[in-house]
């Protein structure tokens, strides 16, 4: 409702990432004991990168903006994944 998904572009690909990381050991713990902090571990650091990656866009953005203010022509920015 707030808008944070359209902000964050990324995030919500980080979310669906992570919860198919998780299916995957899921499936691995059947043959092996995986541990649980690996686990974790995985789900957050595919949603914090997925995070960052979207900071460092919308700052690309902003300094593209920024720029573009300055001149008349428009600069691309690549998504930086």
């Amino acid at each position: 409702r707030q808008g944070t998904l359209d902000d964050y572009v990324y995030l919500e690909h980080g979310a669906h990432y992570a919860i198919g990381a998780l299916a995957v050991i899921l499936m691995v713990t059947i043959q092996y004991e995986i541990h649980e902090i690996i686990t974790g571990m995985v789900g957050v650091l595919l949603i914090g990168w997925s995070f960052l990656s979207s900071v460092r866009r919308n700052r690309a953005l902003a300094a593209a903006e920024g720029k573009a203010q300055g001149s008349d022509e428009k600069t691309e920015v690549s998504s930086g994944v």
